[in-house]
């Protein structure tokens, strides 16, 4: 039997609550997202939160929010999954890549700071797989600049302690629902802020830039239906009460590889701090290629690092990206996901170990 590279379950009282959202006629975007919205923010210590179809639509409305347009520079990370830079791209910006720091695959604050120009109107740390960026010290870097620092923090959410989780530092943070995420409504993200202003705007733009959608009668912006569901968010209530197992749960499998590999010669693993929730396992090799046809032969499914985004011909080069090809050529991600039999990590774990 294949062991996947990710595994979360959806079970009886995920699909009850679905079942009953659907009988009590609460479906489209209604009370179960506006409780969903509040426990978010409540659960994260921020002010707001507003649910969207996904964590792409998260960004993407966090930039609407801050008004990015055609000229403006939106400056992220060489190393991450591609929305990060569709989000800006598509309101018609430049979006400028920075590289990754040397020993962890997050943006690297001093070159982000040698590529600020008059025209950078935002820039995006990501989080990537629960290893947090260094926003504040971006925020204190640039206080009174002007320039927005929005988090996205899709694979991040509950990686932290209480008062100081992923994405609490920045303007605006999204999150995303995603099946690969540490919890899921099939699809669904949200995104976070505690300024009044920017809560309010994102608001209407969501609702295609009105207060009142059922109304109708007054256009203050030009926006768009990101509207999410009741009965997805009855899911992701569920969901949301499982969050300390999941947190459990994903924390011990990552240690499970962290204590089998810490002699290898061959296998290195990424610095972790103690209160980041790693999603998915990943480890570093020589030969990447060779590791992931070997563990495939084995019926184990290991995912590849994503190419930079340097590769895509429409994002803009500023400088070298060497600590973020050295990540595309020698990361592996390893089964894992809340809900991961631990046979199966222990099997993969066996494997890694019959390669020394």
């Amino acid at each position: 039997m294949k062991i996947s590279a990710w595994n979360i379950s959806l079970g009886e009282d995920e699909a009850r609550a679905a079942y009953e959202s659907v009988m009590n006629r609460n479906l489209s975007e209604g009370i179960k997202v506006k409780e969903l919205e509040e426990r978010l923010a409540s659960f994260l210590g921020k002010k707001y939160a507003i649910c969207v179809p996904n964590g792409s639509s998260a960004v993407l409305l966090a930039m609407m929010g801050i008004g990015i347009k055609p000229g403006d520079e939106v400056i992220i990370p060489d190393f991450t999954f591609i929305a990060t830079g569709h989000a800006p791209k598509l309101l018609g910006a430049d979006v400028i890549l920075a590289d990754v720091k040397e020993d962890i695959p997050v943006l690297d604050i001093e070159k982000v700071l040698e590529l600020i120009t008059p025209k950078t109107k935002a820039i995006i740390p990501v989080h990537l797989n629960g290893r947090r960026a260094e926003t504040k010290r971006l925020k204190e870097a640039l206080k009174d600049t002007g320039i927005y620092v929005v988090d996205d923090a899709c694979q991040a959410f509950a990686s932290g302690k209480k008062g100081d989780y992923a994405g609490c530092d920045a303007d605006i943070a999204c999150y995303s629902f995603a099946v690969t995420k540490i919890m899921t409504t099939g699809q669904g993200g949200f995104v976070t802020t505690d300024e009044d202003e920017l809560y309010l705007r994102m608001k209407r733009l969501k609702m295609q830039g009105m207060d009142n959608i059922f109304e109708s009668n007054d256009y203050q912006l030009a926006g768009f239906n990101l509207k999410y569901t009741d009965i997805l968010a009855s899911i992701g209530l569920v969901q949301l009460g499982k969050i300390p197992e999941k947190v459990k749960n994903s924390k011990r499998h990552y240690g499970l590889y962290k204590k089998a590999l810490e002699e290898s010669k061959n296998i290195r693993m990424i610095p972790t701090k103690e209160d980041e929730i790693v999603y998915t396992p990943d480890i570093l090799v020589k030969d990447s290629k060779r590791i992931r046809e070997y563990l495939e032969d084995k019926m184990i499914q290991v995912r590849p690092a994503g190419a930079c985004l340097h590769r895509a011909n429409y994002f803009i080069q500023r400088s070298k990206y060497k600590n973020a090809e050295f990540f595309e050529r020698h990361l592996l991600y390893m089964p894992g996901g809340p809900d991961q039999p631990e046979k199966n990590i222990q099997t993969a774990i066996g494997e890694l170990l019959a390669l020394e």
